[in-house]
């Protein structure tokens, strides 16, 4: 099982990422970059349990775990409806030292508590923590569970900051290869367009809601 997993995650392009890596993504949301004047619009982290290397991330329009070679892929299909210069970039930094097992226990703890939490930008933009969570803050909590850091006011944090932050702590920064995949069928792309389109405009009426209150 382990070896196909593994498989798996190389067909897209990477090795499994340690416990505690962060997954920084270049040219994923303009309008990050833009609001925060940073090269950096999302960060995630990965862990993994006895089987699968695992993705959490605060995405539309919740928080989520995803299996690691999927999410690779999920990225490459994105990039396949992207201009060469518009072209997601990913980038792992892993911890320049593993984590123990009880870092990975409390950093687990924390992200497994989180899912579902609603993804949110309110709470960056008006300074004060709240209900939802976003990206960064995701990532910068889960830190400090571990231990190893202690952020203040994570709800502040944007992913460029963070990642700057975080560099000194963690091994130069990898690129990871997004691989080709294989062409899906008309239905199935149109399912995945249309379910996510649905998806972000549902999560946008709700999150300019919350700014009412």
């Amino acid at each position: 099982m382990k070896s196909l997993l593994l498989f798996s995650w190389l067909l897209v392009g990477a090795e499994p990422p340690a416990d505690g890596t962060l997954i920084f993504l270049e040219n994923c949301n303009s309008f990050v970059e833009f609001a925060t004047r940073g090269e950096i619009g999302h960060v995630a982290i990965a862990l993994a349990d006895e089987r699968t290397p695992w993705v959490y991330e605060a995405t539309p329009g919740h928080v989520r775990r995803v299996a690691a070679a999927e999410y690779l892929a999920e990225l490459a299909r994105l990039n396949e409806r992207r201009r060469e210069a518009k072209q997601i970039r990913v980038w792992s930094l892993a911890p320049q030292s593993d984590y123990c097992d009880e870092e990975i226990a409390r950093m687990r703890e924390y992200l497994d508590g989180q899912l579902g939490r609603r993804y949110s930008v309110k709470n960056y933009v008006v300074g004060e923590p709240g209900d939802g969570i976003h990206c960064a803050e995701l990532a910068a909590s889960t830190l400090n569970a571990s231990g190893r850091f202690a952020f203040d006011e994570c709800h502040r944090i944007h992913p460029t900051a963070l990642h700057r932050a975080v560099l000194p702590q963690h091994a130069p920064a990898t690129e990871i290869a997004l691989a080709s995949l294989a062409q899906e069928a008309w239905c199935l792309r149109a399912q995945r367009r249309w379910g996510g389109w649905f998806s972000w405009c549902g999560w946008s009426c709700g999150e300019a809601w919350s700014f009412c209150w």
